[in-house]
């Protein structure tokens, strides 16, 4: 039988701090029946085995940026594994699977309108890279659970994107149907930095 990673009390702990990554050590140790110090341990190891992660996490939706599933049919592993890859540092993904069925490859991505999601569908994204034998769009209309997600803030420090594109040369992003990828220095939304202040 395979041994648990998490025991009883670190589930507690975590329970805990899931809806406030801020709350009170004392507190929680409280309620553990443990010390403060001895919560700052456990919050520090499974820190260190990476069972958690303190993040700062966005409300896409009160951002007003759309969503959407992108499911992929890949050719073969080492083309999967290309893509996820090339695709690594791409800005607008929040996140990809590998998975069974159909599709063996599914990302999230956001947009900041409807056109630029239509732009990067139909020029830069990953459906149309090589090894992607066909392709599914299902824009989210709402998120009914789980509103807020992982998304690194973009910094304009590239001259062409992270997946190779080059938006100068982009004949939308030069008719102005399409904003650019965040991490250009030619981006013109507003969802993106200067300098990375990390």
């Amino acid at each position: 039988m395979k041994k648990h990673a998490l025991s009883g009390k670190d589930l507690i702990l975590i329970k805990s701090l899931e809806g406030n990554c801020r709350a009170n050590y004392k507190r929680v140790g409280e309620r553990l029946g443990i010390s403060h110090t001895a919560v700052k341990k456990r919050v520090d190891k499974l820190l260190s085995k990476n069972c958690v992660s303190i993040i700062t996490a966005l409300n896409l939706k009160k951002l007003g940026f759309i969503l959407a599933l992108l499911f992929l049919e890949v050719s073969t592993d080492e083309q999967l594994n290309e893509l996820l890859e090339k695709f690594s540092e791409c800005p607008r993904i929040i996140s990809m699977f590998k998975t069974f069925g159909e599709y063996n490859m599914i990302a999230l991505i956001y947009a900041e309108n409807e056109k630029v999601l239509d732009s990067i569908l139909g020029t830069c994204m990953l459906r149309i890279m090589k090894g992607i034998r066909r392709s599914l769009v299902m824009p989210i209309s709402d998120i009914l659970l789980g509103e807020y997600y992982k998304v690194k803030i973009p910094v304009k420090k590239w001259d062409i994107a992270p997946c190779g594109i080059d938006c100068y040369d982009c004949k939308r992003y030069k008719s102005k149907e399409c904003i650019g990828c965040p991490a250009v220095k030619c981006y013109t939304g507003w969802f993106s930095i200067k300098e990375d202040v990390s």
